[in-house]
């Protein structure tokens, strides 16, 4: 039988820079709920606002962007994570404010060192992606807390544009009883989600 583990990430991330823009924190269990990623036996914890869709029925939504270059970017996006290892989950609130993606991946441990190497990553991950949308991408604040069970690391970034409203985009990547998973917040809503993360189950 296989232990089920509430990921530990109490008081997460003291080692997170200063933000410049404030958060809204999401309170308790009233805008929450648990969905089921059935393929890893994972009961995620998310806004209660999201639905969750399938692959193809998430590939419908990305035809509908009007918006050529946003359309293009999204599909490709898509495609890189639909078409690589592991499962993936999709997400998107009806209004389409804002959109979740977890991709599973191979188990990897790692440390608060390895943590400065993936933040490093994710930032230069970001602002290619954002020069390519004539954006630009800044990062807020990011951290990690772990222990020998479950580590988890995360990077919150601001994204700017002429012509598009400031969106955010929240990562975490998290490793718990021999399962790992990135899990991506983008919204236009500066949300703090460490609340959400806390509740995951992995089993």
């Amino acid at each position: 039988m296989k232990i089920k583990i509430i990921i530990p990430i109490l008081l997460m991330f003291f080692f997170s820079c200063k933000e410049e823009t404030k958060e809204t924190t999401v309170k308790d269990d009233l805008f929450g709920q648990y969905f089921n990623l059935d393929k890893d036996n994972i009961d995620v914890y998310l806004p209660n606002t999201l639905q969750q869709y399938t692959v193809d029925q998430y590939a419908g939504l990305l035809g509908a962007i009007e918006d050529s270059v946003a359309r293009q970017t999204e599909i490709m996006r898509f495609n890189i994570l639909k078409y690589s290892k592991k499962n993936v989950y999709f997400f998107r609130t009806l209004n389409h404010t804002t959109d979740v993606s977890i991709k599973m991946t191979d188990y990897f441990p790692f440390s608060k060192d390895d943590s400065r190497y993936m933040s490093a990553l994710v930032s230069q991950s970001c602002q290619e992606s954002a020069s390519v949308s004539n954006s630009t991408c800044t990062k807020l604040k990011s951290g990690y807390s772990g222990n020998k069970q479950t580590q988890a690391f995360m990077a919150k970034y601001k994204i700017e544009s002429g012509t598009e409203p400031t969106s955010y985009a929240t990562i975490y990547a998290v490793s718990s009883n021999y399962k790992s998973f990135i899990i991506t917040f983008r919204s236009m809503l500066n949300r703090k989600y460490n609340t959400f993360i806390q509740k995951t189950i992995v089993k």
